[in-house]
């Protein structure tokens, strides 16, 4: 059998690559196929500054959660530069190498340092110490729920890889079933039969350089939530965005409604935004259950263009726009434009503030573009690649938030098409619908508010330095506070109670004596009788109980979180 793990100072051998191997499930053998760009490195946590000094010094493509072990998955490349460098003499004993595969239906899996074997019988325990012990393997524990499964890990005494000890276990005949331990990514993410080209929402080559789309999506889709696109407008009647359009529109060429298709652009940032999930046609959008507003402006070749963008920008947040995406710049300032965008900050969302975004410009410029410069509220966004590096075209510098996906993004084109385009124009998008995601966890947010989770729980990419601090975190002048993260940002944003109607009595009040704040049971405390209210509450805790005889106003709203 060929090795596919490497201890100590072995390097790769040219064997791993392209290679088929196999597994066995039920007494057949199940083939994989070697990857030739990925390799997955695991070092004990016990061995912490291995794990250091190794991983300072290569690009991590993906992590892989564990409790004994640091695991992530790197290119091929990272490890011969770590094996050039003269601290591998040094931990080289502490790093297990295993390979990357992908099966015949083309997922991609990982080779964890781990085995799984079932006995037949609970006294087969020996046996199984004695094959441990026989092939250098540590016994970590069984199963809690299922104990005749055992979990095993290969220790630097192991000459063979988890897969080659899973697969001589089985052949022995002496267990009921020996298999080695896999990562993938198995969520069922989507139906859309393009979705697996969409990079920036599941990153397939480059695990972490994605917006964490899938996870998001267990928590919110951006239902009742208006998102407006002022650009040259949508397709109204496209088959992957109808159902999620909105029927207000608005074309500022003309001052009336409704929009009027003036390029596809407009067409292809809607869909990035906000395209119908699991309808099985084309792709998905970042929010795929918020609302399209469409605002067209021919946005060249066109008389008081900036004056009749500025119109826009009203427009929305006097018609219930919550997000407004600019994937625009301007040549020239133009107050008309920085006067809408404060309005919009002032008066939009009842004083909330719409969230109000910006792409940073195509100049290849250290110096974010216009307009998305002109106001610290507006979340100016770069563009990224799938490998996580600024696309050499995307403006950066002291005013850029943070960067999103904006290199070949796959997204809707009109009549019914889809198609990719690269540009900031692709990123600004991205980030419109993770607004739209926290807004359905929380729509009492103000704008402030919601700037500040998404650049508080940004990705910090690998290799980036982000040495320079800011109101919302660690920055870099090229990717600001780092990549998008939606899963991150909804999970951390904190939710919103309302009291119903159908638990007010006449007198406008709930019927109470004592409420209790907590984090969860155990620590929850008795704040005994009190009124909740006017006004709104906000209780630093993630559960509220109420009791007897507290009293609460009619509209109280109760926001509960870290």
């Amino acid at each position: 059998m060929r090795k596919t793990i490497l201890f100590l100072y072995l390097l790769i051998p040219m064997y791993l690559l392209g290679q088929t191997e196999h597994y066995y499930y039920k007494g057949k053998k199940i083939p994989l196929f070697v990857d030739e760009n990925k390799i997955c490195i695991s070092i004990p946590k016990v061995s912490e500054k291995a794990s250091e000094k190794i991983f300072a010094n290569i690009k991590v493509l993906g992590k892989i959660n564990d409790e004994i072990f640091n695991i992530s998955v790197i290119h091929r490349s990272e490890l011969k530069k770590i094996t050039s460098l003269n601290l591998w003499k040094e931990y080289a004993k502490s790093v297990l190498l295993t390979s990357c595969y992908k099966t015949t239906e083309n997922a991609e899996v990982s080779l964890t340092p781990y085995l799984n074997v079932q006995l037949k019988k609970e006294k087969d325990i020996d046996l199984l110490t004695a094959y441990a012990e026989k092939y250098g393997l540590k016994i970590v524990r069984n199963s809690r729920l299922m104990p005749l499964w055992y979990i095993l890990a290969v220790t630097p005494d192991s000459d063979k890889s988890p897969l080659e000890c899973a697969n001589m276990i089985w052949e022995s005949g002496k267990f009921a079933a020996s298999v080695p331990d896999f990562c993938s990514d198995d969520l069922n993410c989507s139906n859309d039969p393009l979705f697996d080209e969409q990079w920036g929402l599941n990153n397939n080559n480059y695990t972490s350089i994605d917006i964490s789309a899938c996870a998001a999506w267990n928590y919110a889709t951006g239902k009742n939530v208006k998102i407006a696109i002022l650009d040259t407008g949508i397709d109204l009647n496209h088959i992957d965005l109808v159902s999620n359009i909105s029927n207000l529109s608005y074309d500022t060429e003309t001052g009336s409604s409704p929009s009027i298709i003036y390029g596809d652009h407009g067409t292809h940032c809607a869909g990035i935004a906000a395209a119908i999930k699991d309808n099985g046609i084309h792709i998905a959008g970042v929010a795929p259950d918020a609302t399209i507003v469409s605002i067209s402006n021919l946005m060249d070749t066109t008389t008081n263009s900036r004056l009749k963008r500025a119109d826009g920008i009203i427009w929305a947040y006097q018609n219930g726009v919550d997000i407004i995406s600019n994937s625009w710049g301007s040549a020239t300032h133009h107050d008309a434009i920085e006067n809408a965008i404060r309005d919009a900050f002032r008066y939009g969302r009842q004083g909330k503030g719409c969230i109000i975004v910006f792409s940073s410009g195509n100049g290849s410029l250290n110096n974010v573009g216009y307009p998305a410069n002109c106001n610290d509220t507006i979340l100016a966004v770069g563009a990224i690649n799938e490998a996580g590096m600024r696309v050499t075209s995307s403006n950066y510098g002291d005013k850029i938030d943070l960067v999103a996906p904006g290199d070949f993004i796959l997204s809707t084109l009109p009549n019914d098409r889809v198609g990719p385009r690269t540009g900031t124009s692709m990123a600004c998008p991205h980030v419109a619908g993770v607004a739209a995601l926290i807004l359905e966890r929380n729509p009492e947010l103000t704008v402030t508010e919601v700037n500040h989770i998404i650049n508080s729980n940004a990705k910090k990419i690998s290799g980036v330095n982000f040495n320079i601090t800011k109101p919302d975190g660690s920055w870099n002048n090229e990717y600001g506070y780092g990549l998008v993260d939606a899963y991150n940002s909804v999970i951390n944003t904190p939710s919103v109670v309302y009291l119903q109607n159908d638990t007010i009595t006449g007198t406008n009040v709930i019927t109470a004596t004592k409420i209790y704040v907590g984090k969860d049971v155990t620590d929850r405390k008795e704040q005994g009788d009190v009124v909740l209210g006017p006004g709104n509450i906000t209780l630093e805790a993630e559960s509220v109980e109420i009791k007897n005889s507290t009293t609460v106003p009619v509209g109280t709203v109760l926001v509960i979180g870290d």
